[in-house]
């Protein structure tokens, strides 16, 4: 398919371009801003960030999300945004996206219709956090879920560990369902987040991620900020255990492998982001 032909059938009242990087068939990552362990959103900020991507368009918010789409947080709204950027030394496009409420067929459908604006990807690659019953200091490990034999093949020196979904589809899922009917190569890698760091920055998760993406992306990026937040984190937890030991017996269960009930679960939860909270202030 030639780069005209697929230019004319992008929406143009979808997209708000304010320039055009020379790319062809770039590396295409896919983060979501609300994710569980927020591992998503920050893989996607810190990359952009550490590899100077530049933002080049925005889809039109409009006709995905609803007026109740504007969340205010700390007294300051924030509106969905949809945000194409392009790292034009690496051959990179990044996407930083809310998660639409409606019209997800036709958005994903535009978000792969600039994949074809640059004749294709070299690989349409989405990150998640998923939520497990592992202890915050437990090493995280990355699961697999592609819709392209090659790809599986390729990757999985780097992802040993195939997935296996059960329920409705995720947005990430669904973006790689509708890549394989265009036969564009996608993969969605997901990390382990403990269930008490789900509605937190997993710091840990995170880095993982970074680290991944980068022996797959071949670019090599500075790690070390990870491990003060983690080394603090790790720190604000263990007073908390040391405080309530209650919550101490509850972790060392997560430790040894085993399960706790939904009260205990949800008691963990609660402590770990007031504890979490009052350490950032």
């Amino acid at each position: 398919m030639s780069s005209s032909k697929v230019k004319t059938a992008m929406d143009p009242k979808l997209f708000h371009f304010t320039s055009q990087p020379r790319l062809h068939k770039p590396s295409f990552l896919v983060g979501w801003t609300k994710d569980t362990g927020a591992v998503s959103g920050a893989v996607l900020a810190f990359l952009c960030d550490a590899l100077g991507a530049d933002r080049f368009c925005r889809i039109e918010p409009a006709s995905f999300f609803a007026v109740g789409g504007v969340t205010v947080e700390d007294d300051i709204a924030r509106f969905p945004q949809s945000t194409f950027l392009g790292d034009e030394p690496g051959n990179r496009v990044f996407l930083q996206a809310d998660e639409p409420q409606v019209h997800k067929y036709e958005f994903l459908s535009a978000v792969l219709d600039m994949v074809e604006h640059f004749d294709g990807a070299e690989i349409l690659c989405t990150v998640n956090g998923v939520a497990s019953m592992l202890s915050h200091t437990a090493e995280r490990h990355a699961f697999m879920v592609s819709n392209d034999v090659a790809v599986r093949k390729r990757l999985r020196r780097f992802v040993p560990a195939a997935m296996t979904w059960q329920g409705p589809p995720h947005t990430s899922t669904y973006l790689a369902w509708l890549a394989a009917r265009r036969h564009l190569p996608g993969v969605g890698l997901w990390f382990e987040v403990p269930f008490y760091l789900a509605g937190q920055e997993d710091f840990r998760a995170v880095k993982a991620a970074v680290s991944l993406l980068g022996r797959i992306l071949g670019c090599k990026c500075d790690l070390s900020d990870f491990d003060r937040h983690i080394a603090d984190q790790d720190e604000a937890l263990a007073q908390l255990r040391r405080e309530y030991p209650e919550i101490d017996t509850q972790i060392q269960t997560v430790e040894r492998g085993e399960s706790l009930d939904a009260e205990e679960q949800e008691e963990l939860i609660e402590a770990v982001g007031n504890a979490l909270k009052q350490r950032t202030g």
